[in-house]
Order: structure tokens, then sequence, then C-alpha cells
């Protein structure tokens, strides 16, 4: 195989963080809109 082989270095504890605080911002993301439709529905259905 071509190119420089990978590593066993294990990723730092500041990798582990701020990779841990995008998963967390994408979660919301994408929950988010799901969230406040269906609030939204229960105060319709409910109101």
């Amino acid at each position: 195989m071509v190119g420089p082989k990978p590593t066993d270095i294990p990723p730092t504890a500041t990798v582990k963080f701020l990779g841990a605080g995008a998963a967390a911002c994408i979660a919301d993301l994408c929950t988010f809109p799901l969230d406040t439709a269906k609030v939204r529905l229960q105060v319709h259905v409910l109101g």
C-alpha cells in the first residue's frame, strides 16, 4: 500500500470533546424541528 501507515495513537481529550460537541449540535439541529412540530400538534389538539 502506498502512503503513510495509520498510527495507533488514540484521540486526545480535546479531540473527543470537540467531536462530542459537534455531534450534539448536529443531533440538536435534526431533532429540534421535529420536537417543535410535535409540541405544536399537541397544543393544537388539546387547546
